[in-house]
């Protein structure tokens, strides 16, 4: 009988070790395709050429870092705002305004990223992502309309 549980415990452990590798493994390769996206964007449309890449990565990694601690505090945030749900507390200011402080910086980490990624251009390079930009912001605002 004691073998049994042994086998049975032992089965476990592999299995959930196993779920475990593959959901870290998993959510490493989303942040790693997310990176080569905007390496091969970078390579492709914008024509960056293998110095400014090497550079381009430095910068990447600095912002993922930052956004990556940045994004933590959203999760504890919703944490927060999901006990306001489960208290039915419809509106609480202080959560709403931490929230939207860290949206802010989120979004501010991500223009310097691409205010840092613009100062590793060229003239013509500028002129690409300006275009992008414009044509970005423009689609915005329409759709608020």
């Amino acid at each position: 009988m004691k073998n049994k549980l042994l086998y049975t415990i032992i089965v476990v452990l592999i299995i959930s070790n196993v779920f475990v590798f593959l959901v870290y493994n998993r959510s490493k390769g989303l942040k790693k395709s997310e990176f080569k996206r905007e390496m091969t964007y970078l390579k492709n449309r914008i024509g960056f050429s293998d110095d400014q890449i090497s550079e381009a990565k430095k910068e990447y990694t600095r912002y993922s870092e930052e956004k990556n601690s940045i994004e933590k505090k959203f999760r504890r945030l919703d944490l927060s705002i999901m006990n306001d749900i489960n208290d039915k507390i419809d509106t609480n200011s202080t959560n709403k305004d931490r929230y939207y402080e860290v949206a802010k910086a989120l979004n501010k980490s991500k223009m310097e990223h691409w205010i840092n990624i613009r100062k590793i251009s060229n003239e013509k390079q500028v002129e690409i992502l300006d275009s992008i930009w414009s044509k970005t912001k423009k689609r915005i605002s329409s759709q608020r309309q």
